[in-house]
């Protein structure tokens, strides 16, 4: 469809009709044609044949047609051609054209478009004054002419206030869609940059202790430093894997971003061995029957866990173990990571460290519907603490449209 413009060139709404719309338009407009000439015309015998005033009246509802794309033009030329009918057309007032056209111009144009419109609308409002003053006997002329300019007036500012009304109203949706919009940007965004931080955090950082390490036993055990070469490629090679997992998505999903899955707590084994070949020593406990988690929420609680457990590799305490539980809950599932750090590195910044790593896991775990809990312990550990609710499945329906109670015998949902 044709956006809408003003002569001003200050548009206010730009609509785009629907196609019933459109092709009613001139059936609409001949049936309101028809209306006004049964209202507007005196067929009193004058000088012209009678055709001409219908085809007049035509040839005035014609524009309207481009009462959308072109608005205050087309009310100029309805105002201009009813006008004119005092010469062309003896006895005909056309006047539910000029309403139309000034409603068009209400709805689509600026402020002062719309004001040249209001005035010329209201010149053909007091041509209307002057034919109702005489068309009425002389004894009632006052009457008939403060009762036509009182109504005539009232007519036009209620069809301009409702189509200035009416354009404010597509406006204030406009502007609500848009910051609906921006928001979902920035929700994405902030999507985005939490996945590529926990991927590259995570990879570096793991990277930069398998050879740190390697670096420091070259010499003495040339085996071991392979082996963790050998690791820094693997973690390079599956970082860069995710990352064009991502990148997939984002492009609006190829093949591979749609069928490869996404990493879960069915994944948390080989994140442990993971650490524990850069030399982390992790101790993973799953306790509880795993069902189903609210959507968004297992790919959460893996980051959350991830990024616990990459914080740990740079700030724990090396000669005990990091601990991972696991607790799925009647109601919820809980996801811990403690760990002990040494007083020299509570409150200092790490080389690796981001700076967005706790805020990363507080906001993924708010998107999923959990809450976070992270901080020092009295004992000097540090913990990190999720808790995601459950999603349970629907009970099956019993033949008689009841549902069946679970057995005793299942694990609770």
């Amino acid at each position: 469809m044709v956006s809408d413009v003003c002569l001003s060139g200050a548009v206010v709404v730009t609509t785009h009709p629907r196609r019933w719309m459109v092709r009613l338009d001139p059936a609409f407009l001949a049936l309101l044609c028809l209306l006004d000439l049964s209202v507007s015309w005196d067929q009193r015998p004058g000088g012209l044949p009678e055709w001409v005033t219908p085809v007049y009246a035509v040839l005035g509802y014609l524009p309207l047609l481009w009462r959308r794309r072109f608005p205050l033009p087309v009310l100029l030329i309805v105002v201009a051609h009813a006008l004119l009918a005092w010469v062309v057309a003896y006895g005909y007032v056309p006047t539910f054209n000029v309403w139309l056209g000034l409603y068009a111009v209400a709805f689509h144009c600026g402020r002062r478009a719309a004001v040249i419109g209001l005035l010329a609308a209201s010149t053909q409002a007091a041509l209307n004054v002057v034919d109702e003053v005489r068309r009425s006997e002389p004894a009632v002329r006052s009457e008939a002419l403060v009762v036509s300019a009182v109504l005539g007036t009232v007519i036009v500012l209620t069809i301009f206030g409702v189509g200035r009304w009416a354009a404010w109203t597509v406006r204030q949706q406009r502007l609500v869609a848009e910051l609906a919009a921006a928001e979902a940007i920035t929700a994405e965004r902030g999507r985005i940059t939490r996945d590529l931080h926990d991927i590259v955090a995570h990879a570096v950082s793991l990277m930069v202790l398998q050879a740190a390490g390697a670096a420091k036993i070259l010499r003495k055990d040339p085996d071991r430093a392979q082996e963790a070469l050998h690791h820094v490629d693997v973690l390079g090679q599956q970082a860069i894997g995710e990352l064009r997992r991502m990148l997939g998505i984002l492009t609006d999903g190829t093949e591979k971003a749609v069928t490869d899955p996404l990493p879960g707590l069915r994944d948390l084994d080989v994140l442990v061995e993971h650490m524990r070949t850069a030399g982390l020593p992790v101790e993973l406990d799953v306790t509880g029957t795993p069902t189903a988690l609210a959507p968004g929420a297992e790919l959460s609680a893996y980051r959350i866990v991830q990024e616990a457990l990459t914080n740990a590799s740079r700030y724990a305490d090396r000669r005990l173990p990091v601990q991972v539980h696991v607790r799925w809950q009647p109601a919820q599932l809980e996801v811990r990571v403690r760990n002990q750090c040494p007083v020299v590195r509570r409150h200092s910044a790490h080389p690796l460290s981001t700076g967005r790593g706790l805020l990363g896991m507080q906001e993924r775990a708010a998107a999923a519907g959990g809450r976070l809990q992270v901080g020092p312990q009295p004992d000097g550990g540090f913990l990190v603490t999720a808790v995601f609710p459950l999603t349970r499945p629907p009970e099956p329906a019993a033949p008689d449209g009841h549902r069946t109670p679970p057995s005793a015998t299942e694990p609770p949902s």
